[in-house]
């Protein structure tokens, strides 16, 4: 099932991490948006992608901005939404976004909304799966954004933080899973168990790091910022 609008079919019950009223007054105080991007949140809506809140976009971009990364990797392109956030971060140093999606159909979209943008020169975006593509990757990156499988993220990260400059961000999305990573394993179903206990894991594993500083944020479905030492 499609985590959107930081929901997920829990228990019998639909879960919100965070209040929706407070949700939707942090999206009103946020600049209006240019309409090819409230065209891109209508479109995800209404064919079931998931893409990041607007608010967390801002957030990332906020995080782009502080730590004056010029080098981005994102893994998990979808639609280019987040891409296309992290690439207006990083214009102002002439920075750059590499940027995976496995998904042939989502990628085409991707490619189209990054054209609207105007962005082709700040973005490349890699068509296939990220396990193949990653260990060929021989850039270092200042900023790391991993949007993917999230039973995957303590793969990812064996493979990432090596390519990650010091001083460098990881920031992780979706750690939260829709609420369901705090509540009791006998709660959940049986194809979710798996995936909350593999981001238990991952989670434990970035806070215990002797070489990071993390913090997570109830924002969006969950973010997970570390600050490589």
């Amino acid at each position: 099932m499609t985590i959107d609008n930081c929901q997920l079919f829990c228990g019998g019950a639909m879960v919100n991490i965070i209040n929706s009223e407070i949700e939707q007054y942090l999206r009103s105080l946020m600049p209006e948006r240019p309409a090819f991007m409230m065209e891109m949140e209508r479109y995800a809506a209404e064919n079931h992608v998931s893409i990041i809140p607007p608010e967390a976009a801002r957030f990332l971009t906020f995080l782009v901005h502080v730590s004056q990364a010029e080098e981005v990797l994102e893994i998990g392109t979808a639609i280019a939404y987040s891409t296309i956030w992290l690439a207006w971060a990083v214009t102002p140093r002439d920075g750059h976004v590499t940027t995976i999606e496995i998904n042939d159909r989502r990628a085409r979209t991707a490619l189209k909304n990054i054209r609207e943008a105007g962005l082709e020169d700040r973005i490349t975006l890699i068509k296939g799966h990220a396990v193949d593509i990653v260990p060929q990757l021989r850039d270092n990156y200042d900023f790391i954004f991993i949007d993917a499988a999230k039973g995957q993220y303590s793969w990812f990260f064996e493979e990432l933080y090596p390519r990650l400059q010091p001083g460098g961000l990881l920031v992780s999305d979706n750690v939260l899973a829709g609420g369901t990573v705090p509540v009791p394993e006998e709660t959940l179903r049986h194809r979710q168990k798996t995936a909350v206990r593999r981001l238990r894991e991952y989670l434990a594993m970035i806070m215990s790091h002797p070489n990071l500083e993390t913090a997570l944020i109830p924002i969006g479905d969950g973010i997970a910022v570390s600050v490589k030492k």
